[in-house]
């Protein structure tokens, strides 16, 4: 029984290898997309950072009159909580349609014929970072959140 374990082993540890090297697979441009970590140069920013950083000045010359800064509302509903936050109701293609094609009946009108695709998937994504920024700092600032830690 031992001798059949011990050889099956070399089947489970094959089959363990092929697991792990999928998991790396599929894993790989999530982590390609950090960047290069603590230390890295200019090359290090990563393409979803980029976005948002240049989301963020598109932001800034486009939607902060109505959305206030930072997407945190003003004239224009607030963008980084509820349903507009990652894990909202709203995913990113709804978000971007907004941007795009605008809300009927709203003062929210499209944007299609003034920004590319491609800025208005930026200005989604760093509303997306944004709005976690918003969630971390909310939850350090929760007063009821620090009875959990006693």
């Amino acid at each position: 029984m031992l001798k059949d374990f011990v050889e099956g082993g070399g089947r489970v540890q094959r089959a363990l290898s092929c697991v792990l090297a999928t998991v790396c697979a599929l894993l790989a441009p999530q982590v390609m997309a950090m960047g290069a970590g603590n230390g890295g140069g200019p090359d290090a920013v990563s393409v979803p950072v980029a976005d948002a950083r240049k989301g963020e000045e598109l932001f800034g010359r486009n939607c902060q009159q109505c959305h206030n800064s930072r997407g945190k509302g003003g004239k224009g509903p607030q963008l980084v909580k509820g349903a507009w936050a990652p894990g909202g109701a709203n995913s990113d293609d709804y978000m971007f349609k907004v941007i795009a094609d605008g809300r009927p009946n709203t003062q929210m009108g499209g944007w299609r014929n003034s920004l590319s695709e491609q800025e208005m998937r930026q200005i989604v994504t760093f509303l997306r970072e944004e709005a976690k920024r918003v969630a971390i700092t909310d939850q350090k600032s929760d007063p009821d959140d620090e009875g959990q830690w006693y």
